[in-house]
């Protein structure tokens, strides 16, 4: 044989030789015990603690509002979906609070093709206007409060009861100061929860809060069903505080709510049209102070500036409150 052809030879057994004596040597002793290329990953892994803790966790410290949460919207509350990671919590602190809630949320609601018709779908360009989604949905609760909501009062108990509010809201329901808010045509079943609110403690004011306090239950209903019985006659009012037209684009981004000329469709949310511009200013001031407390409006309200809080309530005090007439200017 040719002494090259040898030295190949040899050569190449001592490479093999080589080979095999580095696979021994580098290849952990559990290769292929859990399968091809895992070596001693499962029990690795295995002995870890759980980075993501299941509900379990959270239901230890927070089993009334787990169980409130999972009875409304979303059956099933997976706390760490939003909050991250639990492990270490709460030894380690707070868990985070999502601030981009419109990219959280469309991860199931983005309307897309082949999703389940009974989860809510929304185009996000035409839905939130730029808008977070806790500006309008409680993220616990994401459903918006229901119009299926009824009120079951007596209207003439509630006639009688409400001469003691006429100095305010006037005999008719309509209001004969600028600051204090017509009820004549309002929805009963907003009635019935703004009272039910200021009785409760959840909303305040100095002159409401004490007076729902003194109210019973059926008052409350009593009540709204009277002032909700009423036909609206306030009229159109024009004003010098902030331009309508400019108030009417923005009105825009209200109307899912409030209706387009500010009549709500929705019995659970108040009618805005023909109300006192001063009323309406001093409101969404409050509720972008913080002094009025809704989890909707607070995100609505924290954007918009005096200028704009002029123009809406220039808007929506100029509208007709009665739904025959509704969105008409005053002559």
């Amino acid at each position: 044989m040719p002494k090259h052809i040898a030295r190949l030879l040899l050569l190449m057994a001592a490479a093999a030789g080589l080979g095999y004596a580095a696979k021994v040597f580098f290849t952990a002793e559990s290769f292929y015990e859990y399968g091809p290329y895992r070596a001693a990953s499962v029990p690795e892994i295995a002995a870890q603690e759980p980075v993501y803790q299941t509900p379990l966790y959270c239901q230890a410290c927070h089993g009334e509002r787990h169980a409130q949460w999972s009875a409304n919207s979303h059956k099933s509350v997976s706390c760490e979906v939003c909050h991250g990671a639990a492990r270490g919590h709460p030894q380690n602190g707070k868990l985070p609070i999502p601030s981009d809630t419109v990219k959280l949320c469309t991860l199931c609601h983005d309307a897309m093709p082949g999703r389940p018709r009974t989860q809510p779908q929304i185009e996000v360009a035409q839905h939130s206007a730029g808008q977070q989604c806790i500006a309008c949905h409680n993220p616990h609760s994401p459903r918006i409060v229901s119009a299926a909501v009824t009120v079951a009062g007596d209207t003439a108990a509630g006639a009688k009861r409400a001469a003691a509010c006429s100095s305010c809201h006037g005999a008719d329901g309509i209001s004969p100061n600028d600051t204090w808010p017509n009820l004549a045509g309002q929805h009963a079943v907003y009635l019935a929860r703004i009272l039910g609110a200021y009785k409760s403690g959840a909303q305040k004011d100095v002159v409401m809060t004490p007076l729902a306090q003194a109210l019973s239950d059926a008052d409350v209903q009593d009540l709204a069903d009277h002032y909700g019985s009423l036909s609206c006659k306030a009229a159109p009012i024009e004003t010098r505080i902030g331009d309508a037209a400019a108030g009417k684009a923005l009105a825009n981004n209200c109307s899912a709510c409030h209706g387009e000329t500010g009549v709500a469709s929705n019995p659970a949310w108040p009618s805005l049209a023909g109300q006192k511009p001063a009323y309406l200013v001093n409101v969404l001031k409050a509720f972008r102070a913080g002094l009025r407390k809704d989890p909707m409006m607070a995100g609505v309200a924290r954007s918009l500036s005096d200028a704009n809080i002029a123009d809406l309530a220039a808007y929506y005090a100029g509208q007709r409150c009665d739904p025959a007439t509704q969105g008409g200017r005053a002559p």
